[in-house]
């Protein structure tokens, strides 16, 4: 979800990573945000990768925006990510 006013901001990315062995683990997809931040509208968006491999791990990681820019009127202050659903097909 994103409402930047509400300092809640897409990850900047969303990476994919998957193992068979649970600690040896390779980069298979990244999905970058296709909202800008300076977009205050109320959305959500799907970070799908479409893998098509079979794996026994799988790690998600969202790169946070980081701190708000300068236009922000809470500039400086740490943004959010909110995560609802992660699916797995």
């Amino acid at each position: 979800m994103q409402d930047s006013n509400a300092w809640i901001v897409f990850p900047k990315y969303v990476q994919y990573w998957v193992s068979d062995d649970g600690r040896n683990y390779k980069l298979a997809a990244t999905v970058n945000t296709k909202v800008d931040i300076k977009d205050t509208n109320l959305q959500t968006q799907e970070f799908t990768a479409p893998l098509n491999l079979n794996t026994h791990y799988i790690k998600i990681i969202a790169k946070q925006y980081g701190a708000l820019p300068d236009w922000h009127e809470s500039k400086g202050s740490q943004s959010y990510i909110f995560a609802d659903e992660i699916t797995v097909e």
